[in-house]
């Protein structure tokens, strides 16, 4: 099963299937979701990967959904290619694509809650202005 997002369980969040003690590896948290359902609810995997629950619409605070290419967050609906393509942009990009920048698009997607990645484009979008305007 692949990544199909990402979620921020609630704090007081029950999941269906959780063992009672694995529940607070889940609230609180950014989990990876491995499904979304229909009714906005979502079976996700906790930080550690050592446990799988399914979260109803109302103990998820805010998901998005994206696809992944390694390591790479990327836009939902993707084709392979689409996303080997992404994937070769966000790697020979100023800066590169590490841990922490995938950290920081998953943290700006839940706030949003929608994939977004604009800002880890700004520099070149700034150097790009700067060199229009030189001309």
């Amino acid at each position: 099963m692949d990544i199909t997002g990402y979620a921020n369980i609630k704090t007081d969040a029950i999941g269906a299937g959780v063992r009672a003690n694995m529940v607070s590896s889940f609230q609180g948290q950014i989990c990876p979701v491995m499904e979304f359902a229909s009714d906005g609810g979502a079976l996700v995997l906790n930080p550690t990967g050592t446990a799988l629950g399914s979260f109803e619409k109302g103990q998820i605070h805010r998901s998005f959904k994206c696809t992944m290419h390694g390591d790479v967050v990327c836009p939902p609906d993707m084709d392979i290619l689409s996303r080997m393509v992404y994937h070769t942009k966000c790697m020979m990009r100023k800066g590169g694509y590490g841990p922490i920048v995938r950290q920081m698009v998953i943290a700006a997607s839940i706030a949003r809650g929608e994939f977004t990645d604009d800002f880890i484009w700004q520099v070149e979008r700034d150097e790009q202005a700067a060199k229009a305007q030189a001309l």
